[in-house]
């Protein structure tokens, strides 16, 4: 399975099953020394909060292929 398979399946999957398998990864992550738990543990606050900003209606969330294409573009 290629990464970018297996991107497409998880995108596929609904919102908090994303957002739970995000936590995990950076649980996971977080084992290494390389990465500052507090740091993450931040960033997994900041994407459960904004996770329920869009459910709330309170944020509008841009699809995943034009953020893609605006990175690939900026670094061309």
């Amino acid at each position: 399975m290629t990464l970018e398979n297996l991107e497409a399946e998880v995108l596929l999957l609904p919102r908090d099953s994303q957002a739970t398998l995000l936590a995990r990864l950076l649980e996971r992550l977080g084992q290494s020394n390389e990465i500052d738990q507090e740091v993450a543990s931040v960033w997994v606050e900041e994407a459960e909060l904004r996770d329920q900003a869009m459910d709330d209606d309170q944020a509008a969330g841009i699809p995943a292929e034009q953020v893609f294409q605006r990175i690939r573009a900026s670094l061309q």
